[in-house]
């Protein structure tokens, strides 16, 4: 029987199915990163997650989440964990230098410690913006980490919405702490995923309308007389 989604009973049909979606995603996050040993599957599992959300975000149905999240998972194993050991290794080095640097000058150190939490801050920034641009876009790890602070600079509207959305992750998170385990992972990645496809959706289609703009600029000119200007 096909419940109308108009109906009470076909939206609460359509919100249970949404949950099992979610709950089935975060368990395949959850053995995806035990069998790597957690340092060697969160990557390639957080990559499979986002890679499912994407589509999920794009109004893609009917696929097989158990397929693409296994065939992602091995494509991308070793890549994915490059990327991560390289935000987990840069993450540790700004939080050692906010932790033990420090300079004899209060002034300076005052300095110092608030240029460090500002770097830190945009660190955590393009951290969110990393997997959703890893997923959505093929290119360079360098341009992944230079499109996340660009986008983070020049899109400031649509990151503090993004900010927004994780920290009020983070408050129903702390006060429902038993969420996480069945939707922690999957809820995180599913809403960043969301807002940040339209994101770049938006940057895309600003692109488009500058490339047609340059396009026409680049045609030749005919007045009434038939010659080219």
């Amino acid at each position: 029987m096909k419940l109308n989604s108009d109906t009470f009973l076909g939206k609460f049909y359509q919100f249970g199915e949404g949950v099992l979606f979610l709950f089935y995603v975060n368990l395949l996050w959850v053995i995806g990163t035990t069998m790597g040993l957690l340092f060697f599957g969160v990557g390639p599992s957080t990559v499979a997650m986002f890679t499912i959300f994407r589509k999920w975000s794009m109004g893609e149905k009917g696929f097989s989440v158990g397929k693409i999240f296994l065939a992602v998972y091995r494509k991308e194993f070793w890549r994915a964990n490059t990327l991560s050991w390289l935000m987990f290794l840069f993450g540790m080095m700004l939080i050692v230098n906010l932790q033990f640097f420090a300079v004899g000058n209060d002034t300076w150190n005052f300095l110092f410690k608030a240029v460090f939490m500002i770097i830190f801050l945009l660190y955590m920034i393009m951290l969110i913006y990393l997997f959703p641009l890893y997923v959505h876009y093929q290119t360079t790890f360098k341009q992944y980490f230079k499109n996340a602070f660009l986008i983070a600079i020049y899109q400031p509207v649509r990151t503090i919405y993004l900010l927004a959305a994780c920290f009020t992750l983070y408050y129903l998170w702390v006060t429902f702490p038993i969420f996480i385990v069945f939707f922690g992972a999957s809820l995180t990645s599913f809403i960043v995923m969301w807002i940040s496809y339209r994101t770049f959706a938006r940057i895309e289609y600003k692109q488009s309308l500058l490339q047609e703009k340059e396009d026409l600029l680049q045609q030749p000119i005919v007045n009434r007389e038939g010659m080219t200007t």
